[in-house]
């Protein structure tokens, strides 16, 4: 009987242990590095952070130039907005910008279109290196990926940002950071 009972728990916290490593798994996406940018409204942005947010397939680069959010599309749109004061009230933080948009390819977690965000920012030249390269979209062919110009790695946004060419053997070929965010009522907000 004793062994049985010492067999049973043994089977038990093994299916305790089991079911939990994986509980953290779906944070791995996501950077630990800290981000924050909120801007409102997403309409005043019309060619490139709009159609970003909600159209499949469509992507949008932000970055800041002085007193003005800079925003460009995949396809050469650009849009430009002044930043107010209630916009410096809350501090941006990222790396070297971000790259907005929704995947052309529904998610399986969320059962549908999500807006993702990565960082702009090569993550394999800033580990590797500490080069704070931007990555920059591919050409009118390719949408979808962005290349870094300095390592020659092209990241695939359709499959989570990940290396899709160029990929150094021996390195650890990083996706890009990935960050939290959401749009809601004309407000894009990304925190994490």
């Amino acid at each position: 009987m004793k062994l049985h009972l010492s067999a049973w728990l043994l089977a038990a916290l093994s299916a305790a242990f089991g079911l939990t490593s994986c509980d953290g798994d779906a944070d791995n996406i996501y950077s630990s590095r800290r981000a924050f940018f909120r801007f409102s409204p997403v309409t005043a942005a019309p060619k490139t952070l709009f159609p970003a947010l909600n159209s499949p397939g469509e992507w949008c680069s932000v970055s800041v130039n002085g007193t003005y959010y800079n925003f460009s599309s995949a396809n050469g749109q650009k849009d430009t907005y002044p930043i107010s004061a209630a916009d410096q009230y809350y501090a941006r933080e990222w790396v070297s910008g971000l790259l907005v948009g929704t995947p052309s390819v529904p998610s399986i977690s969320t059962n549908g279109f999500e807006v993702v965000c990565y960082d702009l920012v090569c993550p394999n030249c800033m580990e590797v290196d500490a080069v704070t390269r931007a990555v920059k979209f591919s050409g009118s062919s390719h949408h979808e990926c962005v290349t870094c110009s300095r390592c020659g790695r092209v990241y695939n946004l359709q499959n989570q940002a990940v290396v899709s060419d160029g990929a150094v053997e021996g390195e650890s070929n990083r996706p890009l950071f990935r960050y939290r965010c959401s749009y809601s009522n004309d407000v894009f907000v990304v925190q994490n």
